[in-house]
């Protein structure tokens, strides 16, 4: 274990409180243990057993245990003996931390052999109480520090874990944000344009057009922050973004739009609709005699944004780069990719419905 350095997150922290506290209780179990086998062991070849004989076998055996076990905790954590830590090689640490402890033990055996003698409260017959002590103090030092240190390599790779669990959420982050700025870098400048021949031939719907582009685009820096957006509000954007595209190709595009109110309460990635009926106009022919016609309804648990099928002979082999960011996004959000179904009359995209305040596959976990 070690200090919480600053920048951590609070869950390392309380990770570190609950690995002292598991270390607490087996410590006190350790003891326990220790000090009925003191007990016992005295009881059988102790030439004089008697109650308070046995009660200070248990209680010496006991406490000396416990303090073995907290200074093992101590030393253990690098806020202990920081000095000790800052002179030893990260090689050596573990056995600068055996060399403390078992001077530490010596020492307190020695108060414990002290006080054994000074009441003469215990016997075994061979005179060598000091020899029965230490080894029985080495067998407690012993275990106490292979269970503190394999706790600590445990923690260390539990730490390793999560720290490649967040770099890959970093890094998954950091790709999610570039595809969110691939988003329709040609848009502004191809609307104004429109806009600019609207005004030029004197188009009543000039006025409404720009309200519409301003709506749209207020939407597209208003999102592009965030990771995902209500249902509702990317319908008001389609919708205005379908009335600039009747504009631009004469009525050849229609809108239907079928979704439940629970429904449009869920959640998608930003400019989902925007991408899908951008890419229904650049992969399709659109004329007063061919329509194109786009619906939003849905089934099974997804939305389906579906369009006839007329393709244009210059992209039937186009390559969907629009469709494969909306994939990545969609996997970031909710951890399942859309799908796509297609045949010979329509072209179906299924968006997975994300039910509001639900929980990203990658949260730091």
């Amino acid at each position: 274990m070690r200090a919480i350095q600053p920048g951590e997150d609070r869950s390392s922290e309380r990770l570190y409180r609950e690995v002292d506290k598991i270390l607490v209780r087996a410590s006190v179990v350790t003891g326990l243990f220790m000090g009925l086998i003191s007990l016992l062991f005295y009881e059988v070849i102790d030439a004089r057993p008697e109650p308070e004989v046995a009660l200070f076998s248990f209680g010496m055996a006991f406490a000396f245990t416990m303090l073995i076990w907290m200074f093992n905790i101590y030393i253990n954590n690098h806020r202990g003996l920081p000095i000790v830590y800052q002179l030893l090689p990260a090689e050596y640490e573990f056995r600068g931390r055996v060399v403390i402890c078992l001077l530490l033990s010596e020492g307190l055996l020695r108060v414990w052999t002290g006080v054994d003698l000074f009441y003469q409260m215990e016997s075994t017959g061979t005179s060598n109480i000091a020899g029965v002590l230490q080894v029985r103090g080495l067998l407690i030092v012993a275990f106490s520090l292979i269970t503190t240190w394999g706790v600590e390599k445990a923690l260390a790779q539990q730490q390793a874990m999560g720290m490649i669990s967040r770099l890959k959420e970093e890094n998954f982050q950091a790709k999610y944000e570039v595809l969110k700025q691939q988003i329709n870098p040609h848009f502004l400048f191809n609307s104004l344009n429109i806009l600019k021949g609207m005004i030029r031939t004197g188009n009543d719907d000039a006025e409404e057009y720009l309200i519409k582009l301003a709506e749209v685009y207020r939407y597209i820096l208003q999102s592009n922050a965030k990771e995902d957006v209500v249902l509702a509000d990317e319908l008001l954007m389609l919708e205005s973004y379908h009335f600039m595209l009747k504009n631009r190709f004469r009525d050849a595009i229609d809108l239907t739009v079928e979704l439940s109110p629970e429904t449009r309460r869920s959640v998608l990635p930003p400019l989902t609709f925007q991408m899908l009926m951008e890419n229904c106009v650049k992969h399709n022919v659109l004329t007063q005699n061919r329509q194109l016609h786009v619906t939003v309804t849905e089934a099974d648990g997804a939305v389906l944004f579906r369009n006839n099928l007329q393709p244009k002979q210059s992209l039937m082999s186009a390559s969907h780069i629009g469709l494969q960011n909306l994939t990545r996004r969609y996997e970031h959000l909710c951890g399942s990719p859309l799908k796509i179904e297609q045949d010979d009359q329509f072209f179906t995209v299924l968006l997975p419905i994300i039910p509001p305040g639900h929980e990203r596959p990658y949260s730091g976990r």
